[in-house]
């Protein structure tokens, strides 16, 4: 289906909020929905706020991601997933094109492969429909498919729990998770910026070396010089290796 206008009414959107805001806040504004973030930047009085109200949150999700995946908007920058109107956005809106999309399209990519069609993914969903999971998943599912796409787009993983309302931990946990149900993921791209490349091959030869690993024991070698979420963090990138180098 064509989603030109729904396009036009998000750039007009972000245009009219004037700062880069997370994916969240921009689907609760477009559809007039009222929060907490929304309140305090004080969007609730401006003229475009609920202006997609006819549409849910499943849609307007699939369309931002569009729009991103298309250039019409961009990230503030590579540590933030915060979104802004791009130069391309900004054209579009002036001479409006087609903007097609599938409105029952697979929030997904092609690291979901590995999970056997989403059954793993799925599993907490009774009599799940694996050829429609936006319709049906859970809010778990939605989150992780989130995550996935986060990652894709090097989203720093602290900003994606932040944007999300959830814990750094969570965000580990169910990143841990998906690695173990057989997501191909590259997650360096932060773990190097965070940690150091030194580091973490530093960290990875020492759970490597273990028979095995133990986050008490790794805190006990390494706690007066790593946090444990980046002795975590180093652990997940191990489970990465381990699970390319069995296939």
């Amino acid at each position: 289906m064509d989603a030109k206008e729904s396009l036009i009414k998000i750039i007009k959107a972000l245009l009219e909020i004037g700062q880069p805001v997370t994916r969240q806040i921009l689907t609760d504004y477009l559809m007039g929905k009222e929060s907490r973030e929304i309140a305090e930047l004080g969007l609730d009085d401006n003229e475009t706020y609920g202006i997609g109200d006819a549409h849910d949150e499943d849609y307007w999700t699939i369309v931002i991601d569009k729009a991103f995946e298309s250039g019409y908007l961009k990230a503030k920058s590579a540590k933030s997933d915060n979104l802004t109107v791009s130069k391309e956005g900004k054209k579009f809106a002036k001479k409006p094109t087609a903007f097609m999309i599938d409105e029952e399209e697979e929030a997904t990519d092609e690291n979901l492969s590995g999970l056997n069609d989403l059954e793993d993914l799925m599993a907490d969903l009774p009599n799940a429909d694996p050829n429609s999971p936006e319709q049906k998943a859970s809010a778990k599912t939605k989150q992780q498919i989130k995550l996935i796409h986060a990652i894709d787009r090097k989203i720093a993983l602290d900003d994606f729990a932040e944007s999300e309302s959830i814990s750094f931990d969570e965000v580990l946990e169910e990143l841990e998770k998906l690695i173990r149900q057989g997501l191909n993921v590259d997650i360096t791209y932060f773990t190097n910026e965070v940690l150091g490349e030194e580091c973490v091959e530093e960290l990875v030869d020492y759970i490597s070396s273990q028979k095995k690993f133990s986050m008490e024991k790794a805190l006990e070698e390494y706690g007066d010089v790593y946090k444990e979420e980046e002795i975590r963090l180093a652990y997940i990138v191990y489970l990465i290796q381990q699970s390319n180098n069995n296939k």
